[in-house]
């Protein structure tokens, strides 16, 4: 008997100049980063709290065998935590040796936006101002683009401060 697919990858493999960003919403806003940053969606397991992590670290879940950090995108903007109830999805991500989840308000999944419709950031960024590479447009909404690996090492660092 041949052996369970997998999960494919979230994005394809886009051609040079495509933009391809995965995208999530955090409270009122839209957010995308690069999308081969993400592995796969999953539904999001039950938490073991970890004592003294900061808010935007809600907890860790076994996924597959591994145990995940679980990282709240919108507690690290600043906005009310990211639900957590039953059908909560998170993104699998790997940023260089690391592992872990992203947990915003939504997933919303594979934009295209191409270079010609990026703009860079504005003076005024808000929350994600220090993480924003630019702003770009897929349909009608905006796109708030992260540089989402600085964002995630502040966020470690931040848990590891005195």
């Amino acid at each position: 008997m041949p052996e369970p697919r997998e999960a494919q990858s979230a994005a394809p493999d886009p051609a040079p100049g495509e933009g391809w960003l995965f995208c999530v919403r955090a409270g009122a806003g839209r957010y995308g980063f690069d999308a081969a940053l993400v592995s796969e969606v999953v539904r999001l397991g039950p938490l073991t709290r970890l004592p003294g992590a900061p808010a935007a670290l809600p907890g860790v879940f076994t996924h597959r065998g591994e145990v995940l950090a679980v990282l709240d995108l919108c507690r690290v903007l600043g906005l009310p935590a990211a639900p957590m109830g039953l059908g909560a999805r998170a993104a699998v991500l790997r940023i260089g040796a690391w592992r872990l989840a992203l947990l915003a308000d939504a997933v919303l999944g594979l934009v295209q936006v191409p270079a010609a419709a990026q703009e860079p950031a504005p003076a005024q960024g808000g929350p994600a101002a220090r993480w924003l590479r630019g702003v770009g447009r897929a349909g009608a909404e905006p796109v708030a683009i992260l540089d989402l690996p600085a964002l995630v090492q502040d966020a470690r660092q931040r848990s590891f401060a005195p």
